[in-house]
């Protein structure tokens, strides 16, 4: 493993996530464009930036890939917290300094802290503060609470036209959503925000049944890759062909539930099918037999899915999994050891001191210090680098730019050059941060109203270098942390942990309180290795295909324990029924994985599977819900399967021991 330089790092955090964002720009800018207009026209006067901002603000909640009943949530509670954050700059102003510091400490340390619950969580914090970062630049003097309410509502009422938009399109993002666990390129993450985001929506049943379906193929088709490894000859191309076609078929699926298709032609994997079955002459490998039998079964399901009518108001909920108490989140992570309070202290001690010098006469340089710790400052010191080195480098290169076009170009084109920057700034966030971070630099140069461009653009980059070295020395002298890394060490722990956390749900005779604190192991090991990841990501060039390994294991783990989660809010059924075979064949099978992980020995074929399935017919034929969440665990399982298989036989478990970050 080779450590990166400063070349490759750049390179790897210039990388695209994904695709420009060009309808979100076009949405987000015109409608901060129109909120301007309409303030203008009421005569609103400071108020016409306050509308504009916060539209902009605004379309990143409303416009976000989710149903529109989280959107339109999430658009009330961003309602409610931007105006909280504009009430609370114009009372500092009221009661001056103090008052403006113990209301930075508030807004600065309990948002960040929000990290501890969650990534979702803690991106709700972050938004929580750019809107009281965002109030204490706009608001300059003590303003009357109830214009400034009226700017927000204002705001939000024009963004809200993306809720409109959301809720015709929302069974066409429902069926995309389905569709997409249909997609054989779909990654296990994927398939885990699929789940996450669609709890909790009404769905049309049918789009519940395809979905049920999608995931039980993704688990047939990741661990069909184990069986194809250990067959040769003509068995291995036979089966071979069977799965691409299965992977067309599927592929084919996903465009009808997209485009209301109806059936598809299933004749090109049926002839696989039958040319695997007759060339191996009933002499079947029980694993082939279970999942050719199923692919087949699945596909035809679906189709009969697909070509029958849509009662529309025939709908249903996916289940909410069950969440860890807050009472016990608090207790165990908020305290010193947990890298995210640490940095909820670091973050608030650097914004109570810039920003207080923006209070006192709103001046531009501490402003933008201010925005490069925002940007800038991480929880630990391997990712705080690398947003120094992207923010930096990109301001440099936005400094160069603006000023070239300042010289070649009119003054009045700056302005039409600034919106377009604003435009392809919200384009390229998130998948481009370093061309987001570019073009909001050349927004800010050209529509700043002090000075000449160039003295802009110089101190606009000095202010973002000065905000980069404070998080260097934030990061390194307060509360300063290094974290030992063991990822094979670390998949044991999750394993463990789940195996555990099954086995007492397994039972149906269980203590509610000590299921949680199962459940909250197994979330607390499964967060140490996403953390782990992270860093090994960030710390190594070379590395890109184990981690790829490492992550959907991950997401496989965390699969399984949501889960578990969902059959352990079913404790009045579970404690009927007689599940002690389940509870026996899922623990020897984790033991298998967890024996693979310690000896970094391939693990040991899993036992007949279609056997667990003939189990959860028979012991759940009353109680549909939990016989899914049950088959999910057993799609999770192929998968994990074929994933520790692959990080033996590609030397990865040998890696990534005993490292210092």
């Amino acid at each position: 493993m080779e450590r990166e330089g400063f070349i490759s790092r750049f390179k790897r955090l210039s990388t695209p996530t994904g695709k420009p964002l060009w309808g979100h720009a076009f949405r987000a800018v015109g409608l901060a464009i129109l909120g301007y207009i309409i303030a203008y026209l009421l005569g609103l006067k400071d108020g016409t930036h306050i509308v504009f901002m916060v539209v902009l603000f605004a379309s990143v909640l409303m416009d976000q890939k989710v149903p529109f009943k989280k959107a339109a949530t999430f658009s009330v509670v961003g309602f409610i917290v931007m105006s909280l954050a504009f009430i609370s700059a114009s009372i500092a102003h009221m009661f001056g300094l103090t008052a403006f510091i113990i209301l930075t400490v508030i807004w600065s340390f309990f948002p960040f802290t929000l990290y501890i619950f969650g990534k979702a969580e803690g991106l709700f914090g972050y938004l929580t503060f750019v809107s009281y970062y965002t109030a204490t630049i706009l608001v300059k003097t003590s303003v009357d609470v109830y214009h400034l309410v009226f700017y927000v509502l204002l705001a939000y009422l024009v963004a809200s036209l993306l809720l409109v938009w959301k809720f015709i399109q929302r069974n066409d993002y429902t069926r995309k959503m389905v569709a997409s666990e249909f997609d054989p390129s779909t990654s296990i993450d994927r398939i885990g925000a699929v789940r996450r985001n669609l709890a909790g929506v009404p769905i049309n049943k049918s789009c519940r049944e395809l979905l049920d379906y999608g995931l039980y193929l993704t688990g047939l088709r990741n661990y069909s890759l184990t069986v194809k490894s250990r067959l040769t000859g003509k068995e291995a191309t036979l089966f071979d062909n069977f799965l691409n076609e299965s992977n067309s078929a599927s592929s084919t699926i996903a465009d009808h539930i997209v485009n209301k298709k109806g059936a598809v032609n299933l004749q090109g994997v049926k002839s696989s099918f039958n040319e695997l079955t007759s060339a191996m002459d009933g002499k079947f490998d029980e694993s082939i037999k279970f999942l050719a039998d199923n692919f087949i079964k699945f596909f035809e399901r679906t189709n009969k899915v697909l070509s029958s009518p849509v009662n529309k108001k025939e709908t249903v909920k996916i289940t909410f999994l069950n969440k860890v108490s807050f009472k016990q989140v608090i207790s165990s992570r908020f305290n010193l050891d947990s890298l995210y309070i640490r940095h909820a202290i670091r973050f608030t001690l650097a914004m109570v001191i810039t920003l207080s010098f923006v209070f006192i006469d709103h001046s531009r340089d501490p402003a933008w210090i201010a925005m490069g710790v925002l940007i800038v400052l991480k929880p630990d010191v391997t990712s705080t680098w690398d947003s120094m080195i992207t923010r930096v480098s990109f301001n440099l290169f936005a400094v160069i730019i603006a000023i070239i076009l300042a010289i070649i170009s009119p003054h009045y084109m700056l302005l039409i050059f600034a919106m377009v920057a604003l435009f392809l700034f919200r384009a390229f966030l998130p998948n481009y941060m370093g061309l987001s971070i570019l073009a909001v630099t050349v927004f800010t140069v050209f529509v700043w109203p002090q000075g000449e461009v160039i003295n802009n653009a110089a101190a606009r980059l000095i202010d973002i270098i000065i905000g980069s070295v404070v998080s260097i020395i934030l990061v390194y002298g307060v509360l300063p942390k290094r974290l030992t890394i063991n990822l094979p060490d670390q998949v044991f722990k999750v394993l463990k942990a789940n195996q555990e956390y099954a086995s007492l749900v397994l039972t149906g005779n269980y203590e509610k309180q000590s299921a949680m604190l199962k459940l909250e192991k197994s979330l607390l090991e499964y967060n140490n290795l996403e953390s782990s990841l992270k860093k090994i990501g960030d710390t190594f060039k070379d590395v890109s295909d184990d981690l790829k390994i490492y992550e959907n294991i991950a997401g496989a783990c965390y699969n399984i324990t949501e889960d578990i989660s969902a059959i352990a809010g079913y404790e009045n059924e579970i404690s009927k029924l007689d599940l002690s075979h389940l509870n026996d064949l899922s623990s020897n099978i984790l033991d298998t994985f967890v024996s693979a992980i310690k000896t970094n020995k391939i693990p040991d074929a899993l036992p007949d599977m279609h056997i667990y399935d003939d189990i959860i017919n028979e012991k759940l034929q009353e109680h549909a819900e939990l016989k899914q969440y049950f088959k999910w665990i057993v799609s999770d399982i192929y998968l994990l399967h074929s994933l520790i298989k692959e990080a033996v036989e590609t030397g990865a478990l040998e890696r990534y021991k005993d490292l210092n970050q």
